[in-house]
């Protein structure tokens, strides 16, 4: 089992979706903010689990995907840490640029 860490942006990123849907559906927000969280477990668990970042072509760059968003980690030796969570319609590079500011 490995350590999990969440970046500043993870958290924004998570606080963010569950705003932008509890604006249509507070039970569809609560869905996908627990998926996301069984999600990140099951990277504590089994740190290969998520799939290389196509984008950025390095193994320690993964990716678990939960209703259409990209959990994206950091693999290192004894942790993960949360980089990101986008919507899959998002350009991944942009999202990172826009988070810079």
């Amino acid at each position: 089992m490995v350590e999990i860490n969440w970046s500043l942006e993870s958290k924004r990123d998570l606080k963010t979706i569950a705003e932008y849907l509890e604006a249509s559906s507070a039970s569809y927000s609560s869905f996908i903010i627990s998926r996301i969280f069984e999600a990140v477990d099951g990277i504590k668990e089994f740190p290969e689990i998520g799939r290389k970042v196509p984008e950025l072509d390095q193994e320690m760059f993964r990716e678990r995907i939960v209703e259409g968003y990209r959990i994206i980690y950091l693999r290192q030796e004894n942790s993960c840490e949360i980089l990101t969570i986008v919507h899959s319609r998002q350009d991944l590079f942009r999202h990172f640029r826009r988070s810079d500011k």
